[in-house]
């Protein structure tokens, strides 16, 4: 298996699910709570009962198995991918299964099972990216402004969101962070180079290869915009 994580930071999750299950599985309920909960929301799945409860559900079934996520890891999937699929097998299954202990599908309307059970609903898989990517740029954001904030460069951090962020010209940004003009484009794109730096870090942490990681910012990019 170790060919498929090839760096320190790819190596974080699988060597955590090898060593220390429990930290692996803390990991992927706090990263991939509220996607799947976005998958539900947009998805025929959202019938079957509440999101949130679903997901804990699927959770709770799950990743109490050691071998869960350690079978994802020889598995080719990105994460997000292994997980929704999961989350779909089980609801569907545990659906069926409340259906026949009452000896009726009244209750859950077969055409949905088979919608579920097709894993090709376009408009969740969008909204289960759109979910992931944000809940990753947050992070991103968040530990590079920790980052500049600690080295006593909290200007530098609001001077790139304020222009590359929220689009406000270079004048205007430097008038309210006190950085001058001339340097602006350089710090600009020192936080640039930061974050996208942050971004690859967490990837590689969630088991994305570092081949695949340019194809993964794009896709970031993508669903974001």
């Amino acid at each position: 298996m170790s060919n498929l994580f090839p760096t320190t930071h790819a190596t974080w999750l699988l060597t955590q699910v090898e060593s220390n299950p429990l930290a692996a599985r803390d990991h992927v309920m706090s990263r991939y709570f509220e996607p799947l909960c976005a998958y539900v929301r947009a998805s025929s799945l959202r019938v079957l009962g509440d999101p949130a409860e679903l997901v804990n559900d699927f959770f709770a079934a799950r990743l109490t198995d050691p071998e869960y996520l350690a079978r994802w890891s020889t598995s080719g999937l990105a994460l997000r991918r292994w997980l929704v699929n999961g989350l779909i097998t089980h609801t569907r299954n545990r659906a069926m299964t409340e259906s026949r202990r009452r000896s009726t599908l009244g209750a859950v309307d077969p055409d949905i099972l088979a919608r579920v059970a097709a894993n090709a609903e376009t408009g969740a898989l969008l909204a289960l990216e759109r979910a992931w990517a944000m809940r990753t740029m947050v992070e991103a954001h968040d530990r590079v402004r920790s980052e500049f904030d600690a080295d006593g460069k909290s200007a530098w951090w609001e001077l790139f969101r304020q222009h590359s962020v929220q689009g406000l010209a270079y004048a205007d940004a430097c008038k309210a962070t006190g950085i001058t003009l001339a340097n602006a484009s350089h710090v600009n794109r020192v936080v640039a180079r930061r974050l996208r730096d942050a971004l690859r870090t967490l990837l590689e942490r969630d088991g994305i290869r570092p081949d695949e990681i340019d194809r993964e910012l794009a896709l970031m990019q993508d669903v974001l915009d």
